[in-house]
């Protein structure tokens, strides 16, 4: 697929509060079980990868020529993976690092991930004409939520 100004923004953007965040908060929470959030979060993030390079990975939400529609392991039942890990690693990190420059950050960060994940859906729907139907039988980022 050609160059998309809109998802290298959206990309840029992603790639900008999450540095940012890293380097504002504390890493491990102390709170067991915020900290089971992170770790389970860092799972799924490995999971997702894992499964994700029998395709072509892409950081940016612009799928890749010869890329391949993936549906094992957890995208069995999850289509975005990668944002429920976000969410459940930096999640946890706020509640134990909570100020005005973290949640304005979060809340950039978490803006920019719906607007991301919206816009890669629309480009799947596109690159994949399997990805309809795999939209039926799948939840977004969060099961039997959204």
């Amino acid at each position: 697929m050609k160059f998309s100004l809109q998802a290298f923004i959206l990309t840029f953007i992603q790639y900008t509060t999450l540095p940012l965040m890293l380097w504002q908060m504390t890493w491990f929470c102390s709170n067991p079980i915020l900290l089971t959030l992170e770790l389970l979060g860092l799972f799924i993030a490995s999971w997702a990868i894992w499964e994700m390079q029998k395709s072509k990975l892409n950081i940016a939400p612009t799928p890749r020529e010869n890329a391949f529609l993936v549906d094992t392991g957890i995208y069995k039942w999850i289509r975005h993976p990668m944002y429920t890990s976000l969410l459940l690693v930096f999640i946890p990190m706020l509640a134990e690092n909570i100020n005005f420059l973290n949640i304005s950050v979060f809340t950039v960060f978490i803006i920019n991930l719906i607007f991301k994940l919206h816009h890669e859906e629309k480009l799947l729907l596109v690159f994949f004409e399997e990805y309809a139907e795999y939209k039926k039988r799948t939840w977004k980022m969060i099961p039997y939520i959204y």
